[in-house]
Parts: C-alpha cells; structure tokens; sequence
C-alpha cells in the first residue's frame, strides 16, 4: 500500500441534521471489488460490504479515523469481492462491530446451486456465529435505522427459487434514505433477481436519486430494472479496465464485459453524473 493510502479524504461536512455522508472506495490495485461507507449527521459510521482481501488495512484506517466503530456493517452477499475485507478486519479486531445486517443463505442451498462458494460462505457464516455485537438477518420489507434520520429498507433478499446465478441473484438489495436523498444498493443483483424484484415490488420503493451499479456495472440487472429506478446518478465499484472493457489488458473496448453497454444505457436514462471509483478513486458524496 501506498503511504497514507489508509487516510480517508474528508471534506467538510455540511452544517445539517438527518442526512448522511457517502464514500464510494476505489479498487485498489485494480482488483473488482465493492467498498461503501456512511456516516450519518449524528455520528454513526456504517459499512456496506467493504470490498475484497487487499482492501482490509485500507477500509480499517478509514474507520480508526472515524473513530474506530462500525455501528452496523451491511453485507449484500457473500462473494469474496464483497466480503473479504469483512473477513479480514472481524481477524485483526482492531475496530469494534456494534451489529451486522445481513440475508443468511441456507448452507446446502448454497452448496447445491454454487459448489465454488460453499467453503467460503461456510467461513462467512462461522465468522458472523463468532462475532461479538448484534447480528439482524433481514428479510424483504425489514426497516433498519441507521442513525436520526437515515433509514434502510431491505426490498430483495434471498430467494431460493432463482438458481442461475444463484448467490449473485440473492444479493439483499436495500435503499438507504433521508430527508433530502436516497440510494439504492444492489450488490451483483443479476437479471433473474431484478425482473423478480420489479414484478414484486411497489414501484415507489424501487426509485432512488443514486444507484449502485449492479454487478459492478457488467451482467448485472437489465435496462428496464434501471429504467424503473429512475437514478439521477450512478454509483460504479468499478476499476478503470472493467470501465474500458479491456481484455487481459489489451486495447480500450476489447473484452467481452457489458460495461460499454451498460454506459450507453445510463446515457439514455439521462444519467447526470457517473461516479466510477476506478476512475475517482475514494470519493465523498453528499
């Protein structure tokens, strides 16, 4: 890591009550990974999955310099990538974990539809057993208050009916909203999961003014799900080659990822700004 690499950038906060602050964590060393972190005008600091291994010393300085607690770590699934810098930092106990909210997937579900995870989500689950704090397992239609003002609510979850793409497809999928804003959260949502969501969802709850990009932007959910959301801005976990589309790192647009597909529908849904951490690196938004 690069020195002062753990030192998050922080710009002032605004002078506000019941509202919060949002980071989108870059890729380091360009791996794909996914990394959010909150914090509420009270004070309160939360954690949305947090990214892959390499990530974890990074993540962990940020949160020794908001004060060294995570109020609650919200987990989407558990895919290394999401999960690991979790893994890594519940190891280290450098930081306290007040609560974690998360869909506990059945282990011979999970072993049935997607073998290659099992071993890991096995690890995940004894981890989570260990931990000292609260542990919510959320379900569709769970509210959560995060801090005075902010509230989650869960509206996709764990469905044992979608096994292509199984634990992908399972992602919990949560809005995060205030008085002034609202994000959406859809972990590695894949297309089965977001026509199942929409067809099951009251339309208001799926609209949001920010959207994080499903699957990091590539074979995630389809245009009609983005379209529903009506996102004024797109948040990507995305490095700067899964952007370009880049093969093994070859020329810009020569691999056989959907990104470039996927950019040319957030300009058409009229997108004001796309907020790539591979390109932005950590980045404050409010």
């Amino acid at each position: 890591m690069e020195t002062g690499q753990d030192i998050l950038d922080i710009k002032d906060f605004p002078g506000r009550t019941d509202d919060f602050s949002l980071w989108q964590m870059e890729p380091f060393r360009e791996e794909v990974q996914m990394g959010y972190l909150l914090r509420t005008d009270d004070g309160n600091i939360i954690v949305v999955d947090g990214g892959g291994v390499v990530t974890a010393p990074v993540l962990e300085g940020h949160i020794v310099q908001l004060g060294g607690i995570v109020h609650t770590w919200v987990l989407t699934h558990p895919h290394l990538d999401h999960i690991g810098a979790f893994l890594e930092v519940v190891k280290n106990q450098k930081v306290k974990i007040e609560r974690i909210a998360h869909v506990p997937l059945p282990e011979v579900w999970v072993r049935q539809n997607e073998p290659n995870t099992s071993d890991l989500h096995k690890q995940y689950m004894n981890v989570v057993a260990l931990l000292n704090g609260e542990k919510i397992a959320m379900k569709i239609g769970d509210t959560l208050s995060l801090g005075k003002g902010v509230q989650l609510r869960v509206i996709g979850a764990f469905n044992e009916r979608i096994v292509r793409n199984a634990v992908n497809n399972s992602s919990m999928v949560f809005r995060v909203e205030s008085k002034s804003k609202s994000v959406l959260f859809l972990g590695d949502l894949g297309i089965e999961g977001g026509r199942t969501l929409l067809a099951n969802t009251d339309s208001d709850l799926v609209k949001a003014d920010y959207v994080q990009m499903a699957h990091h932007g590539q074979h995630g959910v389809d245009l009609d799900f983005y379209r529903a959301v009506g996102a004024k801005y797109a948040l990507w976990p995305t490095p700067k080659w899964l952007w370009e589309n880049r093969a093994d790192g070859q020329g810009y647009n020569t691999g056989n990822f959907k990104t470039f597909e996927v950019r040319v529908w957030m300009d058409e849904l009229g997108i004001k700004k796309n907020y790539v951490s591979g390109l932005d690196g950590t980045i404050q938004i409010d």
